[in-house]
C-alpha cells in the first residue's frame, strides 16, 4: 500500500505542478505542511470551456491529445486509458454518464492504483462571486472529451454484413448453425438461442471474447473457431476499426435471438 501511495504521490505532484505552471495562487489561510499526505488544494482556473479545463486538470496525466501520454503517466499503476476511444469501446457510443462519475470521484480508477482518480467535482464547485458554475463545467469538460472521439468512418461494415461474410458459412444465414460445416467441423451451435441458454440473458461479453480471441468449443471438434480479432487485424485494420467490427457483429448476432 505504501508503494502504491508513493506512485500516487508521485503521479499526483506532478500533475499538480503543471496545473499551476504559469498560475500565481496564493492559498488564504494556508495550512502548515506537518503531515506527508497533506495536498495543496488545486486552484480551480475562470474558464468555464471544456477544452481549457481538459489542459489544466487532465492533460498531465491524458496527454494534450488525451491518448494518455501525459507527463505524469509513466508514475501511475498501470497505464493511463486513451480517452479518446472510449465511444470505440463502447460499441461506438459515447459513455457520458460513466465519464460524469469519473470526474466526480464516483468511480475508482484502476490506473491510479489503490487510490481514486482525482475528485475534480470539489474544485469545480468551487463558489466565484457567489455563483456555483460547477455543473456548467463538468458538463462542458464531458462534452469535450465526446468531440474528440475517433470513430471509423461510415463506410464500416454493418453487423449484418460481417455476419454475411464471416459467419454464414458456418452457422447458416439463418444463425441456426445450418450451414454446410466444412471438415473437420461438426454442426455449430444455434446462435439464435444464446440469450435462452444463459438465463434470458444474452452474453454480450462472452460472444464478444469469442469473436475476439476464439476458443475451443466442442461442437468444432479439433479445431478452433475462426479468431476474427486476429483476421480483421491481419487486414491491418486498427485496433478502434476492430474493436467495432466486433462490437457490430455482437448487436447484430443479439437483435435475432429467438424469443
Amino acid at each position: 500500500m505504501k508503494t502504491t501511495d508513493g506512485r500516487f504521490k508521485k503521479a499526483w505532484q506532478l500533475a499538480l505542478g503543471i496545473a499551476l505552471a504559469g498560475t500565481v495562487f496564493i492559498a488564504a489561510g494556508k495550512q502548515s505542511q506537518t503531515s506527508p499526505d497533506t495536498q495543496q488544494p488545486v486552484p480551480l482556473i475562470r474558464s468555464v470551456e471544456g477544452p481549457e479545463l481538459f489542459r489544466s486538470y487532465c492533460a498531465s496525466c491524458h496527454g494534450l491529445t488525451a491518448k494518455g501520454t501525459g507527463p505524469a503517466a509513466p508514475a501511475l499503476k498501470t497505464k493511463v486509458p486513451d480517452l479518446t476511444l472510449l465511444a470505440a469501446k463502447n460499441r461506438g457510443r459515447f459513455p457520458a454518464e460513466y465519464v460524469r462519475e469519473v470526474i466526480m470521484g464516483d468511480k475508482v480508477v484502476a490506473a491510479h492504483g489503490s487510490r481514486e482518480m482525482p475528485i475534480w467535482g470539489p474544485v469545480f464547485h468551487q463558489i466565484e462571486a457567489d455563483v456555483d458554475r460547477g455543473n456548467v463545467r463538468l458538463e462542458n469538460l464531458v462534452k469535450y472529451i465526446e468531440s474528440i472521439q475517433t470513430i471509423p468512418g461510415e463506410n464500416s461494415p454493418s453487423g449484418a454484413e460481417l455476419y454475411a461474410q464471416h459467419c454464414a458459412v458456418c452457422h447458416g444465414n439463418d444463425l441456426k448453425g445450418s450451414g454446410p460445416a466444412p471438415y473437420p467441423f461438426r454442426a455449430p451451435p444455434d446462435l439464435t438461442t444464446l440469450a435462452l441458454r444463459h438465463g434470458g440473458k444474452f452474453p454480450d461479453a462472452y460472444v464478444s471474447t469469442v469473436l475476439r480471441d476464439g476458443v475451443v468449443m466442442p461442437a468444432h471438434g479439433p479445431a478452433e473457431m475462426p479468431v476474427w480479432g486476429d483476421e480483421f487485424t491481419s487486414k491491418q485494420l486498427s485496433e478502434t476499426q476492430v474493436t467495432l467490427r466486433i462490437a457490430r457483429l455482437t448487436d447484430y448476432i443479439k437483435s435475432q435471438q429467438a424469443k
